[in-house]
């Protein structure tokens, strides 16, 4: 009875350094997973020094005229990759923030995805008595395929979006 009882013990404590380990293993790549993400935020009144230092150090920096004045200009921070535009006002500080629209080179890529699954859609798929059935029995194995793909994409830092699922009757 002393020997079940050890026993018991004994895959209990292995069972729970398992665990202990494997939590410890997921809060350090959660760690280093968040800190590798650059969390800077722009606020109005914010000094060109703070933030360079909250953002990094901007893509555009260019004088614009000051909408607030005739004939004045102000200084213009731009961070593409982020999408955001500081626009300094006469006393160097932040006065307001912008949303910017940028078309970088995921965005076209995007783009031509779409307009690429658009032509195919159009296109009508012939009957097949065999295929088609098929189709429509996996196809929520291939749609949580897809999501988890999307998700594993979204966890990596690639972008996160909705994934675009094909239909049903698509091979």
């Amino acid at each position: 009875m002393l020997a079940q009882c050890w026993m018991r013990f004994d895959v209990s404590t292995l069972m729970l350094r398992a665990f202990s380990s494997a939590a410890i293993g997921a809060l350090a790549l959660l760690v280093v997973g968040c800190s590798s993400v650059k969390s800077g935020t722009l606020s109005t009144g914010m000094t060109s020094a703070q933030t360079v230092q909250a953002m990094g150090e901007p893509d555009l920096k260019d004088a614009i005229a000051d909408p607030n004045h005739t004939g004045a200009a102000v200084q213009r921070y731009v961070w593409l990759d982020s999408g955001k535009a500081a626009v300094f006002g006469t006393d160097d500080r932040v006065a307001s923030i912008q949303t910017i629209e940028t078309n970088t080179q995921q965005k076209v890529e995007q783009q031509q995805h779409v307009e690429a699954a658009a032509q195919v859609n159009q296109a009508p798929q012939p009957f097949d008595p065999i295929e088609t059935p098929l189709n429509y029995l996996f196809y929520p194995a291939k749609a949580a395929t897809i999501y988890f793909g999307a998700g594993l994409s979204c966890a990596t830092g690639s972008g996160c979006e909705k994934p675009q699922l094909p239909p049903p009757s698509a091979s």
